[in-house]
Order: structure tokens, then C-alpha cells, then sequence
């Protein structure tokens, strides 16, 4: 496995910080991650390189560079008061544009076989649902993935494969707006939300520990998850 910091160059000028982690030798799938609203912290990258443990080329980009307050933001009550204010300053619309250039910075790889997906956690899993709808990628998969209800009008004409995941706990992604999702999805070929009792939002990420980690529930999300990458 072979990773690194990289910078992606924005249509519109400017650049992307960006890691990259993807195997020594061979071809694999494109994934690119968007991170929680705290950024591409430890976690994040632990994740992306989990990903080039099983053959696929990893990419996970900083989707507030363009905020004053950009960066990887510490798990502290002042890193989530600042997450949440660039977040509120984040425009979705100008974030399809920066994903569609990392999407295609990760297809110009030559390690990159030209299959695309996007693993969004938290505010991403509005980019994993958009990128599906507009951007012609293999699988969109999410992990307790917010907003995303907001978009459930374009999901029209999706044939990728979508795995969104969530606990049934989630304060951010309640129940209701999970219950419209999965509607959503049942007018759709192959699209899937799985729910696990008692998690909440955040769950995947080990570093909650008591307050919020759930194993169990990680470990279904991952394999659930990597048998829809398995198949592109």
C-alpha cells in the first residue's frame, strides 16, 4: 500500500488537499471519501487506507478548502462548533462541482480502472446520493449520512448501486427522514438502507468510544459496504 497528501486541481483554479492511499501495484476501483464535517482527521484516513488494503484507490479530499476555516478540525467541543459553522457556510452546489474534479482526477490515474464510488459520512452522504444522480458513478454508499432526504427529487434514473447506512437512534438523521430514504429507494433497482437498532449518529468511528462507537454495527456497515464495491 502506498499513500500520501496530493493536491487536485479545481476547475475553477485553486487546489484540493487531498490523501491518497491505494495498493503498491494493480488496478483497483476509485473510491472517494467525504469526510465528517471535522475533515480528513486519523480516522478518515485509517479509513481510506482500509480501503486500499482491499484493492481499491482511495481518495479522500478537504471539502471546506475553500472556507476560511478549512482543515482537519480536533474532536473537542471548540473543533465541533467550528465544524458546524463551516459546515452552515458550505454550499452543496459548489461541492458537486469540486467532487466532479476529484472524480476526475481519480479516473486520469493510471491505477484507477475507471469504476467511481462515493462513500459519504455525515454531510457527505448527500454528496455519495448526488453523485449517483448526476455524475454517472458505479455505487454511492453513506454511513449515518445527513441532509440527504433534501435531494430525494433528483434520485429519479439511478441505476448504481446505493447502500446508505444508519442507526435508528441517529438525532441528526431521525427515524422519519431515514423512513422517507428508504421509501425513496424502494422505487429504485438496487438500493438499500440498512438500520441498526440502538446506534447513533456518528457510529462508525471508533474514537467516540463509549459515547457513541457501536463495533457491531461498523463492522455490518464495512461488509455490507464492501461487498457493493466488490461488484463494480
Amino acid at each position: 500500500m502506498k499513500s500520501s497528501d496530493i493536491t487536485i486541481t479545481a476547475s475553477d483554479g485553486g487546489t484540493i488537499p487531498s490523501y491518497l492511499s491505494a495498493p503498491s501495484e494493480g488496478q483497483g476501483a476509485g473510491i472517494v471519501v467525504i469526510p465528517t464535517i471535522l475533515g480528513g482527521e486519523p480516522y478518515m484516513r485509517s479509513f481510506a487506507d482500509r480501503l486500499a488494503g482491499e484493492g481499491f484507490v482511495a481518495v479522500l479530499p478537504d471539502m471546506f478548502w475553500r472556507d476560511e476555516d478549512s482543515g482537519v478540525l480536533d474532536h473537542d467541543e471548540h473543533g465541533f462548533k467550528r465544524a458546524h459553522g463551516r459546515n452552515g457556510r458550505s454550499d452543496i452546489e459548489q461541492g458537486m462541482k469540486d467532487l466532479a474534479d476529484v472524480i476526475g482526477a481519480l479516473k486520469a490515474r493510471s491505477d484507477c480502472n475507471g469504476k467511481i464510488a462515493v462513500i459519504g459520512f455525515c454531510f457527505g452522504g448527500a454528496h455519495a446520493l448526488l453523485g449517483a444522480a448526476r455524475l454517472g458513478i458505479d455505487a454511492g454508499i453513506s454511513f449515518h449520512g445527513s441532509h440527504v432526504a433534501n435531494h430525494l427529487d433528483e434520485i429519479d434514473g439511478i441505476i448504481c448501486p446505493l447502500s446508505f447506512h444508519y442507526g435508528d437512534n441517529d438525532a441528526v438523521a431521525p427515524m422519519e427522514e431515514i423512513s422517507r430514504i428508504r421509501a425513496a429507494f424502494e422505487t429504485l433497482e438496487s438500493a438499500e438502507v440498512y438500520i441498526y437498532p440502538g446506534a447513533i449518529h456518528g457510529y462508525m468511528q471508533p474514537w467516540r468510544g463509549e459515547n457513541g462507537y457501536d463495533e457491531a454495527a461498523e463492522n455490518a456497515s464495512w461488509d455490507r459496504a464492501l461487498k457493493v464495491l466488490k461488484s463494480i
